[in-house]
């Protein structure tokens, strides 16, 4: 009894001692506190009226400076800090302290005040002119904490009247013009952030109007002082101050551009020697003209005579630079010397070199399973016809050495070789102008995925199905300041293939498609198909001000085919064409956690989805799961179909083993940077692949709403990548926590966990080196 009361105190004693070790006071100086943040409370007579607006500005007025953080009673980053900090810059120590620590924030009297000030001022932006304001400290050991009291003292002000400017110019007429659609009018509270919009509103029409130098800044709100309580008189005026030329409409006299404009060539010599060129009001001014006037005339919305307007100024740079033809574009605006209500507008634009060439190259390697390269090059050109036509011709291919014992095939291949040409406009089509850009795709794609295979009753054979794509449709965005692109493929045609390396081999295979149960030997038969997609996408993580961003993708594909005659099958056997609807859903999310950190989140949802009774997926067509970009601590070609059991001592030929056609995965992985250009990653994956229909789905490879989530691949691990900004070097190392093709009740291995013994890291240790981010 004794032994365990001493043991109970010495475990109590050291939860207390690195509980209050935690704290980070332990190096304050004497008389210094932590700044343990502010509350605001609001009194008021019941007469008064609701101050609930209030609440969440006073709130967010003394959010700054921010505390040190805690969790429970311990500020664990501040007490990093304080153990690691010294006076060596370039110490170890220090690098520890300002990556994962966080200096104390201490408590000075000067913080009360400022709060004051921005409390009152609040106040007064949400219409509460009279408050009030105290404040207390809530002193504690070794901290301080701000009690703020606010008393309202008179109800919130109500716009009574609002008046625009007088007077009988064009600018005060204008702005008349636009007061019945303002954001403030009488009867509505007095708001600040109403009167700034309606100055942005005000200011934003006029200069799409012809008023180039105009800004919000050139308005004020003046209001009436003289008046009953809780109602307020305002009046719009543009202030005196404002110059003739900022009052003045101008309009566009000469629109010049200069297509091969180079900063460090542009001379007084070089431009003598300059060509000229008149196109429809336009003119260009040029050595070399690398792109057609015709071209870049579609996309310029500024004309002659006509008021400036600056959403046609913003959708000429908008659409110049969707031509990925130029690396610098500036328009500049300059009074003309034939008038003093003109503008002569220049575009000086800078052409990137028309023509790149990338190369990639990474490895893959699991101890159990496989190990190989992966390849890819690709050639660009910007420029193709002077018409900015991008041409872009691509390969990606994969080499895996398989172990045996996992696999029924020996060794694997994959290769894509594809080329794509795209056009700036819409072919055969009328387009709008309005749109942010256009474009005209087409795309030839040859997909093969080849197999090396040994089997006892076949012998050594290689098999591989490809498919050759052929693709055109349009690519448009509607919306400059929008993040949605959409894509529509109205031509898609195919031709999926096998080929047999031994003829008799293939022959044989093909002859037992009829007593062929599940279906798989129908991978090997030749069928065209017919494809049509469409293809939503929302993009936010080119806005890098955001520090939540997202990415979702969702297409739609309906695939029409038919089987060709092979001389192998019986004439009376019967074939049914398929008809499917391919989903996919692509959900990505991106938070800014702290300075550079970030927690990345994904969810993928893919299902094809067979129209005809016991319809089937061809294998092309079907997904697979793990390796570098997806279920990590897994092999490619590894997981599932559901819990199906793996089985390689067969000795048949099992095409679809590990493919479905149901997807679902998902990623949570944290971001964290350790100096310029190297990163930790911390990450945990999650998914599988089912059959919902078909011959070859079995109770085991089916998909069930109430039992799914049992059956999903997990896996956790870490990572170091190095983000030089055009490119990311990876290298993630991963491994199982639960693995769904075991029995029932044994499929969580989290603490099954080995990692001294080399057997079991040769069974569960992945490592993948790549380019790139995972998503």
């Amino acid at each position: 009894m004794k032994a365990n009361s001493y043991r109970l105190f010495v475990i109590s004693y050291l939860l207390f001692a690195l509980g209050s070790g935690c704290t980070g006071t332990a190096h304050l100086s004497e008389g210094e506190r932590l700044y343990a943040g502010a509350k605001v409370g609001i009194s008021k007579a019941d007469e008064l009226g609701s101050t609930k607006i209030l609440k969440a500005d006073f709130k967010n007025a003394v959010i700054l400076p921010r505390p040190n953080k805690k969790i429970l009673w311990m500020r664990p980053r501040l007490s990093v800090y304080s153990m690691f900090k010294n006076r060596r810059p370039k110490s170890v120590g220090n690098f520890i302290a300002n990556r994962f620590g966080e200096a104390p924030v201490l408590f000075e009297p000067k913080i009360a005040n400022r709060h004051r000030e921005l409390l009152a001022e609040r106040a007064a932006n949400d219409g509460f002119f009279k408050t009030t304001i105290s404040s207390d400290e809530k002193v504690r050991k070794h901290s301080v904490k701000l009690l703020h009291q606010v008393l309202v003292r008179s109800p919130r002000e109500k716009v009574d009247g609002v008046v625009f400017p007088p007077g009988s110019s064009t600018l005060t007429r204008s702005i008349s013009v636009l007061r019945p659609e303002s954001l403030v009018q009488p009867g509505q509270f007095y708001h600040l952030e109403e009167l700034m919009g309606e100055r942005q509103r005000l200011s934003d029409t006029l200069r799409n109007h012809g008023w180039y130098f105009f800004s919000p800044d050139h308005l004020l709100f003046e209001a009436d002082t003289l008046h009953p309580p809780g109602d307020l008189n305002l009046t719009l005026r543009v202030k005196k101050e404002v110059s003739e030329s900022e009052r003045q409409q101008y309009r566009l006299a000469s629109v010049t551009i200069y297509p091969d404009y180079d900063l460090a060539q542009q001379s007084a010599a070089a431009l003598r020697r300059n060509d000229t060129l008149n196109f429809d009001c336009i003119r260009y001014v040029f050595q070399n003209m690398p792109v057609r006037p015709d071209i870049l005339n579609r996309q310029i919305i500024l004309r002659c005579g006509e008021f400036y307007n600056n959403n046609d100024y913003q959708a000429t740079i908008y659409r110049l630079l969707n031509l990925n033809v130029y690396k610098f574009i500036n328009i500049r605006f300059e009074v003309s010397a034939e008038s003093d209500s003109l503008l002569d507008a220049r575009i000086y634009l800078t052409p990137y070199r028309p023509e790149r060439v990338e190369a990639t190259l990474s490895g893959v390697f699991s101890p159990s399973f496989y190990y190989g390269l992966r390849a890819g090059a690709a050639y660009n050109h910007r420029n193709l016809f002077k018409g900015a036509e991008a041409l872009r011709v691509a390969f990606n291919g994969a080499y895996l050495r398989t172990d045996k014992s996992n696999f029924d095939f020996e060794d694997f291949v994959v290769s894509d070789i594809s080329g794509r040409l795209s056009l700036p406009r819409f072919l055969f089509l009328g387009e709008k102008q309005s749109l942010a850009f256009s474009t005209t795709q087409f795309s030839l794609r040859h997909e093969t995925n080849w197999f090396q295979y040994n089997l006892p009753e076949l012998g050594r054979f290689r098999l591989s199905f490809q498919r050759v794509q052929a693709e055109a449709g349009y690519l448009w965005k509607k919306n400059r300041r929008g993040s949605v692109v959409q894509e529509a493929n109205p031509l898609n045609l195919g031709l999926q293939y096998s080929t047999v390396s031994k003829q008799d081999v293939r022959r044989q295979l093909i002859e037992e498609i009829p007593n062929d149960t599940t279906g798989a030997s129908l991978a090997l038969l030749t069928f065209v198909e017919y494809k049509p997609n469409y293809t939503f996408t929302f993009d936010q993580r080119l806005e890098p001000a955001r520090r939540h961003t997202r990415y979702f993708r969702q297409r739609y594909a309906l695939q029409m085919s038919g089987y060709t005659n092979n001389k192998y099958l019986p004439t009376d056997y019967k074939l049914s064409s398929p008809l499917n609807l391919f989903i996919e859903s692509d959900y990505r999310q991106y938070q800014k956690t702290n300075a550079r950190n970030v927690l990345a989140l994904r969810l993928a949802v893919g299902a094809g989805i067979p129209l005809r009774r016991n319809g089937t997926i061809a294998l092309l067509d079907r997904f697979v799961l793990g390796g570098a970009s997806s279920v990590r601590a897994f092999a490619p070609r590894t997981v599932g179909p559901g819990s199906q059991a793996r089985d390689t001592t067969s000795g048949n030929l099992n095409v679809g083993n590990y493919t479905g056609n149901l997807l679902i995965e998902s990623s949570l992985e944290y971001r964290v940077p350790i100096g310029r250009f190297p990163e930790l990653a911390f990450f945990m994956d999650a998914g599988n692949v089912w059959l919902t229909s078909g011959p070859d789905a079995t109770d085991a490879s089916r998909f069930r709403v109430r039992s799914f989530y049992r059956e999903l691949a997990v896996g956790i691990g870490t990572g170091l990548r190095v983000n030089l900004g055009f490119f990311v070097l990876r290298l993630d190392l991963a491994f199982p926590v639960s693995k769904p093709y075991l029995p029932a009740g044994q499929r969580w291995v989290a603490g099954d966990l080995h990692f001294g013994s080399g057997a079991w890291r040769k069974e569960n240790l992945n490592w993948n080196f790549s380019f790139g981010y995972p998503f």
